[in-house]
């Protein structure tokens, strides 16, 4: 494989590769030395227990596919906690492993901090109420443990740090070194002192006196150096409102750059989510620090597990907490939830309510165009 234009190479597939603990490290090594978004690594069971290997520091995937890998709960814990601190993932695909309840809990630990995974899929796995509740909690509120404070305080501390290494030294009187202070004396006043010096003597600067600026006669100015200074401005103020009406001559470059802009997809806006151990909103509760939970997952795919009628009971009420929460205006937090294939009952209240949340919060829903009934406005008139 070439590897001198990692630029080119942005995608790998390995499905069904064999692929051991040893095949593992060399597409890592790869990986070091391009720069892949995607990875797909579907059906090679002999690398469970070592993918958490893949979330690097200098990791550059977006997106992660893991299916088919009999990933269980002791498999996945060491990838949840390298998934917390990672910056780049948005896409996982954890699809038809072995992922029950505790495992739940561990990536739900690993959401509490991680801000970038935007997508999750955890499909046909064994996930029932107790892991739902776990995954459910994290996108409320979270209460900072005793190590997550005192990471706060550390970070706190040196973004402090790094504020007041940024600023410039001052001295003893007040004044930076890089600026005097506005007592000292500029160019200008000190040649303005030297000039009042040499007339107070009577031996002025004779030689500074006869230097005629350009443009200049006997010290009035000069008739073609205004002409040359109004002429550009003439020419500047019509060249800023003919480029405003769009009259200027284009050449094919600027043709072809006009076309391409005007063509050109709107990119939505991205909302960027600090480190939740250095949130502003929060609150404090019977000793404990609140802070807004995960607001940055987007879609969760839940089908063809063992949700309950209590699981469903959670999802709602969370749910209904983003929907309703002041903490983070302007974010609606998850918009996609899919739930074929579980235990609950569909007919049950929650349920309805929960349907009608999402159905909401979809981002391609429209409001149904509610019609008049004909026969009302028959009989009116």
């Amino acid at each position: 494989m070439n590897l001198s234009a990692p630029q080119c190479l942005t995608t790998i597939s390995l499905w069904r590769c064999g692929l051991d603990r040893e095949g593992l490290h060399i597409v890592i090594n790869m990986l070091s030395k391009l720069a892949v978004r995607t990875l797909l690594l579907d059906g090679n069971p002999e690398c469970a227990g070592y993918f958490h290997l893949l979330l690097t520091e200098d990791c550059t995937l977006t997106s992660l596919s893991l299916r088919s890998n009999k990933i269980n709960c002791t498999d996945i814990a060491p990838f949840a906690a390298a998934l917390s601190s990672n910056k780049s993932l948005t896409n996982l695909s954890l699809h038809n492993n072995s992922i029950e309840d505790d495992g739940a809990k561990h990536l739900a630990q690993g959401l509490r901090i991680n801000r970038t995974v935007l997508t999750l899929n955890l499909s046909g796995n064994k996930i029932t109420d107790a892991g739902i509740k776990a995954l459910s909690d994290v996108l409320t509120t979270l209460n900072l443990t005793h190590e997550e404070i005192v990471a706060r305080r550390k970070l706190i501390s040196e973004n402090k740090s790094s504020l007041a290494a940024d600023e410039p030294p001052t001295t003893p009187g007040g004044r930076t070194k890089d600026r005097p202070g506005s007592n000292s004396r500029t160019g200008s006043h000190t040649a303005l002192d030297k000039k009042g010096k040499g007339g107070a003597s009577g031996k002025g600067n004779k030689k500074q006196d006869k230097v005629e600026k350009p443009g200049t006669k006997d010290g009035r100015k000069s008739d073609l150096g205004n002409k040359g200074k109004d002429d550009k401005r003439k020419g500047s103020r019509s060249g800023a409102a003919d480029a405003k009406k769009g009259n200027i001559k284009k050449g094919t470059a600027g043709k072809k750059f006009q076309e391409e802009k005007e063509h050109e997809t709107p990119q939505p806006e991205v909302v960027e989510f600090s480190n939740p151990l250095l949130e502003s909103n929060m609150s404090e509760k019977e000793g404990k620090i609140i802070v807004p939970g995960n607001f940055a997952l987007t879609c969760l795919n839940l089908n063809n597990n063992g949700i309950g009628d209590m699981g469903i009971t959670y999802l709602y009420k969370a749910l209904h907490f983003q929907e309703n929460s002041t903490m983070k205006r302007g974010v609606k937090g998850l918009l996609r939830l899919t739930l074929k294939n579980n235990k609950f009952d569909q007919e049950g209240r929650h349920y309805s309510e929960l349907v009608d949340i999402m159905t909401r919060r979809d981002p391609f829903y429209e409001q149904p165009i509610i019609e008049e009934d004909q026969s009302n406005l028959t009989a009116q008139t």
